[in-house]
């Protein structure tokens, strides 16, 4: 006999059904419950990846195995206990709903075989957890031709890559217990919040299985030994290319994440918008039916090296900032944008100039709330060219001598100010300019009901 939570049932269902990707009406798959280490194994087995979950429980039964639908049916929100017993053939669960006993009856099926533990396991950094969820996000599940439904684990660096073929993240720095590289499909399990809680997660391998381990959760996640993943290494540009840079503050990227998905957008399936690093930094859409573009305008960014303009998926760029990136690297309007950290880089291709959207005077223009007072952000360090020094002990003297501070701080704050006031003016004159026309076309409104109110009256009327 063994009894479980209801509320564990229902956390079982949802890791479970994330790793092998059931849905709602899914029940195929089998859960085993055997003991082990004193306590129960819980575990589902799919045809490329297997999970465990090892509950404490003191007691003494049989291994067994039954439907993933006993989940669905005895899980529960409270830790109203269940209760599991073998009567020849059948699995009887039991258990109380609001006070009124459940009995659901289950037949007994044949126990599948988990993969095998690996002799050693490598300790890792709670980090590795979440950039296995920002690589599987970056996969394709539909790919036929490479294994883009994979990511790809390289042992030498530690290094996890993922691309969908459009995107690429590649993320090093970890340590894993092998030296070539391992492909193994991206499961969505990683993005479960059960996993997140801890502070270690441990990896192994073993013939045919790699094998995650944090807390009482085990995933083991079956090497792909026939697939085909690109070559994208080639595609991460040196970080000492001749590019623009796009910085853009913290307030900026908050924002433009936030922002960028509810610009106007076509009929194109990458829903584009085009980045203008000229002056002011600026991202402008344009819908189908919008006779003018609207612009997003980053205040608080900037723009080290040439002018530039490129059309990208909005998607994209958004991703970049939510992903924590703040340097956008820019070789060319038709060239993949690569963004990097000093772990991590997340490279995109770009959509083609053809399709760049021009500053238009009438558009429409939003301006983030950041200022470049209130958050000031530092360029990524590049090579410039010496300066000729002058060795005099005249010019070294000038030299030393600290900037008079109180002569200039006074006047760059008041040009500040100035700034600012000037910002909101504008902001209050674009206000009124729209409450106008607003006003202007729910009158046009109006009358277009009214006159179509009549038109239906007159065709009332016998001629």
């Amino acid at each position: 006999m063994i009894t479980i939570p209801r509320s564990l049932l229902k956390r079982l269902r949802v890791v479970f059904g994330r790793a092998l990707g059931l849905t709602a009406r899914s029940s195929a798959a089998l859960l085993t419950f055997q003991p082990h280490d004193g306590g129960v194994r819980i575990s589902v087995v799919g045809s490329d990846v297997a999970l465990t979950y090892q509950h404490p429980l003191q007691a003494t039964f049989d291994a067994l195995a039954v439907p993933y639908d006993l989940l669905k049916r005895c899980e529960g929100t409270k830790d109203d206990p269940v209760t599991l017993s073998r009567q020849n053939d059948e699995i009887i669960a039991e258990w109380t709903d609001a006070g009124i006993p459940q009995v659901s009856r289950f037949a007994v099926a044949e126990l599948e075989a988990l993969p095998p533990t690996p002799d050693t396991m490598q300790s890792n950094r709670p980090e590795l957890l979440s950039a296995l969820r920002d690589a599987v996000e970056t996969t394709d599940r539909e790919s036929t031709r490479y294994a883009l439904n994979c990511l790809r684990l390289r042992g030498r660096d530690g290094q996890i890559a993922a691309t969908d073929g459009r995107q690429l993240l590649v993320q090093d720095g970890f340590s894993f217990p092998w030296e070539g590289e391992l492909l193994i499909p991206a499961s969505r399990v990683f993005g479960s919040a059960e996993f997140s809680a801890h502070s270690e997660i441990e990896i192994g391998e073993t013939d045919d299985w790699v094998t995650f381990r944090a807390g009482a959760w085990t995933v083991h996640l079956k090497i792909e030994k026939e697939a085909r993943f690109p070559q994208v290494d080639h595609h991460i540009p040196q970080a000492t290319a001749s590019a623009s840079m796009l910085h853009l503050s913290d307030a900026d990227a908050e924002f433009l994440s936030k922002a960028v998905s509810r610009l106007p957008a076509s009929g194109d399936y990458n829903a584009p918008v085009t980045v203008d690093l000229n002056g002011a930094i600026a991202i402008r859409a344009k819908g189908d039916d919008q006779p003018t573009p609207t612009e997003l305008v980053l205040t608080a960014s900037r723009r080290d090296g040439d002018p530039v303009k490129f059309n990208t998926n909005r998607e994209f760029l958004a991703r970049a900032a939510r992903l924590g990136f703040r340097s956008v690297q820019v070789v060319g309007p038709e060239t993949p944008v690569c963004c990097r950290d000093q772990s991590r880089s997340y490279v995109w291709a770009l959509l083609g100039k053809d399709g760049i959207i021009p500053s238009d005077p009438d558009m429409v223009r939003i301006e983030s709330p950041g200022s470049p007072s209130a958050s000031r952000i530092q360029p990524t360090p590049t090579r410039k060219a010496p300066i000729p020094m002058n060795n005099s002990p005249k010019s070294a003297q000038r030299e030393s001598q600290p900037a008079p501070r109180a002569q200039t701080e006074a006047p760059t704050i008041i040009a500040q100010a100035e700034a600012v006031r000037d910002t909101l003016a504008q902001a209050l004159s674009q206000t009124r300019e729209l409450i106008a026309s607003l006003k202007q076309r729910k009158k046009q409104s109006r009358l277009v009901r009214s006159t179509l109110a009549s038109l239906r009256q007159l065709e009332t009327v016998d001629v």
